[in-house]
């Protein structure tokens, strides 16, 4: 049996481990440059408050009504996402993340009880441990346990968790589903489908299986096992690589001047290189785009550059020089640039790219027994231990450093509540008296 837990309204029920006071009120949690709504509370949604809306567009119904806003706090949801993993691994050890809120579980290599009392015993745990409220849909498919979730989360009646397993059981609910709501169904297939009279879940459950095959080739015959039972997507433990890296940012205030630029693209690159380094990758390429607002007519441009490294790299200063070199050859004067970004790609293991001939050390002259490639890597270790013990960019390169001339760029976080759980000076205190 497999399950998926997915954490309730997760942004928010982490605000509110934390703040007690708002366990009742409207939450809403906004984007990168406090620009949308990306999650809300229950309350919230009773409001009409719907997802995606401009927050500028709800700023007056936020104090009408009394709805606690907060900025997006990805170190305290990605420390908090953890914990929900480390507790859910020490009751089901084979575990796939699937996103920052949703894991699969795999019950079958528990060896306890059977899938429902343990699905439980890991909803308790989870609350216990960090307070996060879950719901939990179990199945004998991935497919399957994601239609599990959604009826163990919007049912008041089966309390947090759901085992879809019987067949008449999974027709009825397959009945109440449409087709494009199926995971991996897309607009395109949906339309396809609706052709042929496939509204619905069951509509495709009940197709042959040769239709399938050749209205929606592999893909499509994966779901349609799936639904029936047989289960075709294996857990994945171990996350695939990347193919490509992109790290990107709108501005809160377009950008006319290139110090600003520079300092954001360094600071672009330096995340890429970051997130190369975690998964033990190195690029080839390093490509730099910058454009301006495009629904402002009157100025437009967009242009990009995309350098081929001489060898490949994770090094957050070559990165960077090379981002830079790329920013020169497209910034134009007098244009209001709305967004800029580093792209990564043709990426390789670290341990196993291509030397360059010319490198000290590659033919044998070595300089202390280690290369300049060898050193670099050494010191990146360094650089990210230091921050990952100390804090984000508390060890930094000076091209990321602002100055009140570049800072404009910076995201804007009005509402950005405490690191509770990764900044020392925020941790709560509790008194005894």
């Amino acid at each position: 049996m497999i399950g998926l837990l997915d954490c309730n309204n997760f942004y928010v029920s982490c605000e509110r481990v934390f703040d007690p006071t708002i366990a009742k009120k409207s939450v809403v949690v906004l984007s990168n440059q406090d620009g949308c709504v990306i999650a809300r509370s229950n309350e919230a949604k009773a409001l009409g408050i719907e997802m995606g809306v401009p927050f500028f567009q709800i700023r007056a119904l936020t104090k009408v009504e009394d709805i606690a806003v907060y900025s997006s706090n990805y170190a305290l949801y990605g420390d908090m996402s953890s914990r929900v993993v480390e507790t859910v691994r020490a009751i089901v050890p084979e575990v796939e993340v699937y996103s920052i809120d949703e894991q699969f579980l795999d019950f079958d290599t528990a060896h306890r009880r059977n899938a429902a009392d343990t699905g439980q015993e890991v909803r308790t745990k989870v609350g216990q441990h960090t307070g996060i409220p879950t719901g939990l849909g179990i199945a004998r498919t991935k497919t399957l346990a994601k239609i599990a979730n959604r009826i163990a989360k919007k049912s008041l009646t089966h309390g947090g968790i759901y085992v879809l397993d019987h067949p008449q059981q999974i027709e009825s609910m397959l009945a109440l589903i449409a087709v494009s709501d199926l995971w991996g169904i897309g607009r395109r297939y949906a339309k396809k489908l609706g052709k042929y009279n496939v509204n619905t879940a069951l509509d495709l459950y009940r197709c042959p299986e040769s239709f399938v095959q050749q209205q929606m080739t592999v893909v499509g015959l994966r779901l349609w096992h799936e639904l029936h039972g047989r289960p075709c997507l294996p857990l994945e433990q171990i996350s695939k690589p990347k193919k490509n890296i992109c790290t990107s940012r709108s501005f809160q205030q377009v950008q006319t001047d290139l110090p600003p630029l520079r300092e954001a693209i360094a600071t672009h690159a330096n995340r890429c290189a970051q997130k190369l380094r975690a998964q033990g990758s190195a690029a080839n390429y390093v490509q730099v785009f910058v454009q301006t607002n495009k629904h402002c007519p009157e100025q437009q441009y967009a242009n990009s550059f995309t350098w081929t490294l001489p060898v490949s790299s994770n090094d957050s200063r070559l990165l960077i020089r090379y981002a830079l070199q790329a920013l020169e050859r497209i910034f134009q004067p007098g244009y209001h640039y709305q967004k800029c970004g580093v792209i990564v790609s043709g990426l390789v293991p670290e341990n196993a790219h291509q030397l360059s001939l010319f490198e000290p050390g590659t033919l044998g002259h070595t300089s202390g027994g280690q290369t300049p490639a060898e050193k670099g890597l050494q010191l990146m270790q360094v650089v990210d231990t230091l921050n990952d013990r100390y804090g984000r960019d508390k060890v930094q390169l000076g091209a990321m450093m602002s100055t009140k001339e570049t800072a404009s760029w910076r995201m804007q976080q009005n509402f950005l509540s405490p690191q509770y759980t990764t900044r020392f000076k925020d941790i709560p205190i509790a008194w005894c008296v």
